[in-house]
């Protein structure tokens, strides 16, 4: 596994947990405000919302044919 991946996974983890156990408030602003980063993690599309320097997981789905569908 390249250190790409270790960081994207790391990234996927935190801002998962930010997502379960911050605010709604604080994980709501990351929805509708937050700088979106979107990546491809272990065949998986993720989204996370950048909100006060702080990833919050807001889009983890399987990659259909190499492009972005929702499931």
């Amino acid at each position: 596994m390249s250190t790409q991946d270790m960081n994207f996974g790391a990234v996927v983890l935190v801002g998962d947990f930010n997502w379960r156990k911050r605010s709604m408030r604080k994980s709501l602003a990351a929805w509708l405000f937050g700088r979106r980063d979107r990546f491809t993690h272990l065949d998986k599309a993720c989204t996370v919302a950048w909100w006060r320097d702080e990833p919050y997981l807001i889009g983890f789905r399987e990659m259909r044919g190499g492009c972005w569908e929702k499931a």
